[in-house]
Formats: structure tokens, sequence, C-alpha cells
């Protein structure tokens, strides 16, 4: 077989190629199974190159050759099964292509749902605590806007807000629960110091408004010395429960705006600072030394802050050198 159409057939040579009519005697014997007679029974005009090109191939089937490892054979179809088992189980839809518990994913269920607990066991306190430090930092926000409006009230009037009908002679009360102390403040956005909102914590939702202290000649001046003496702080618990007909239990309870974790409280040199327990020192100046005040609790005249009765004690018998915030 030669680049002519020849019928001197030479398969010698290292570049020796087919013509188009020993190409056809290959496929030829190919197609009957390199079975000669067969093959030329269906073609006989080519019987030359038919013979040529199988005398070619049995001189090639003659070679000695080694004989197939058989555990290459089956590494070869068992790789051969597998890639197919693959192929079919990614073609699959339906059930089976879907993982289930029950084949082995119980691990992979318990691990993300172990995760899922971390997360909310972590997450949910975070959250909570940045909820509250928000709440906590909006309301002193507010206490600040309250701080620069009494500034300004005490610049213009040379007093603190006193709401008419409420003066500092309360001998006739005999409950500070019937005390509306908050009407004070009112006036600060009657008079357009403020806006209505800020008066009160947003926690706040009956609105009773920041307690405040009760308004007096002798502490009265400080209100406009800025000294460290508090003015105002979140709502008082203990007035909320005798308001509410509650008997009161602890005496040393913080306000409920903030969950009981403690109150917001606003000093005379406007700083405002969040106090974990109603117990505060304070300095009374040249009326008193260093005296740990509950802001809660009215003192009688003796100085003494007890006497719960008749809702906190009498308003009567209240000492004017107290600190006490009610709203």
């Amino acid at each position: 077989m030669t680049p002519n159409d020849s019928t001197n057939h030479d398969f010698k040579g290292s570049d020796a190629s087919l013509c188009a009519a020993d190409q056809r005697a290959v496929d030829l014997l190919i197609e009957h199974g390199f079975d000669l007679a067969a093959a030329t029974k269906a073609n006989p005009a080519d019987r030359e190159r038919l013979a040529a090109a199988h005398a070619f191939f049995m001189r090639v089937e003659a070679y000695p050759v080694q004989a197939p490892d058989s555990a290459l054979i089956d590494a070869t179809l068992a790789r051969i099964d597998r890639a197919t088992e693959s192929t079919a189980q990614r073609m699959r839809i339906g059930s089976g292509a879907a993982p289930s518990l029950g084949r082995g994913r119980w691990a992979d269920f318990i691990a993300v749902a172990c995760v899922a607990v971390l997360l909310i066991s972590v997450g949910l306190p975070v959250l909570n605590e940045m909820r509250h430090r928000r709440e906590v930092e909006f309301c002193a926000s507010n206490m600040r806007t309250i701080g620069s409006a009494l500034t300004a009230y005490q610049g213009d009037f040379n007093s603190r807000p006193i709401a008419a009908g409420l003066a500092p002679d309360l001998s006739k009360l005999t409950s500070w629960s019937n005390y509306d102390n908050s009407k004070h403040l009112d006036l600060l956005h009657q008079k357009g110091y403020c806006l209505p909102e800020c008066l009160c914590c947003a926690n706040d939702t009956q609105r009773d408004g920041y307690a405040s202290q009760v308004p007096n000649e002798r502490l009265n001046r400080m209100w406009a010395t800025q000294s460290h003496l508090p003015l105002l702080a979140d709502r008082n618990p203990l007035v909320m429960q005798t308001a509410l007909g509650h008997p009161i239990g602890a005496t040393v309870e913080n306000s409920l705006d903030h969950a009981g974790r403690g109150q917001n409280v606003l000093f005379g040199d406007l700083a405002v600072l969040f106090e974990i327990s109603p117990l505060i020192t304070i300095q009374l100046g040249d009326i008193g030394g260093p005296t740990p005040e509950n802001i809660w609790i009215p003192a009688d005249r003796g100085g003494i802050e007890a006497g719960l009765t008749n809702g906190l004690s009498s308003p009567a018998q209240w000492s004017e050198f107290d600190v006490f915030l009610l709203q």
C-alpha cells in the first residue's frame, strides 16, 4: 500500500500510508470481523487488497506479547464501575438523590443544631446587652437636654421651675403618692425650653415623667451652683408601688425603667451617670459633709430615712435637707 493506487502493496517503511482504496479494504475487514473469506465474498473486486491487508494484520497478530495481568484488569473494571455509579448517582432525581438522616446524616444534623444553639446562647445575651445600652444612652440624652433646659430656665428666672399650685408647702399632704412632682418639669416644654418627649424615659409607657427633686428653698440654691447633687432620675419604684396600693418590700430597689438594672441620674453639674443602686453618697457642702442617700426615700426631720408608713412617710415630716426624687 503506497500513496499511489497500485496493486503492489508495500507495508514496509516507518512513514507508510494508506491510499483510499486500501483504507476501504481495512474497513471491510473490520466490518467482517477480519474474516477474509466473508469480506472477499461480499466485495470480490477488492480481493487482492483484502488479502494484502489481511496478511499484514495477521503478521501483527502473530507478534509475541506478554499475557495481561488479571489484577490490572480487575482494578480497571472496578474503577469503571465506580465511575459509572457516581455518574448515575448525580443524574438521579428524587428521594434517592436527597440526603437522608438514615444514611449517615445524623452527625451533620447534630453539628448544625449545636452551632445554632451556640449562636443563640451567645447572640441573644449580646443583643439584649446592646439594646439595654442603647436604651440607657437614649434616656441619658434626654436628661442632658433637660439639664441644659434647667440651666437656661435658671438663668432666665433665677429659680428652678415650680408649677403654680405646687408650691414647696407640703404640710397639707398625707402621702407622697398624691403629689404630682412631674408638673414642675412640664414648665420646660410649656415655655419652649425642650420638647415634651424629653421629659420621660422611652421605657416609661405611662409617661409618668422623670423623678425629680421636690422644690424647697434650702436646696434650690444648689441648682444654681452646679454642685454634684442628684436632681433627676428615672421613675421612683417605691412611689409607683404605693400609688398602686402595693406594700413596699426592699427599699434598695432600682427603677423599673431599665429592667431593674439601675437608673440614670442627672446631677447639678449636668453630669449624667447610670447608677446601679439608689444608694448614692452626696456632698451637701456647708449644709453637711458626705452623706449616704437613698434617692427614693424621704428623710424625716430627724435626718433618718425610715418610717415608710402612710406611703413613704408623710410629706409634712419630710426634711428639706434630704435628697428625695419622685415623679
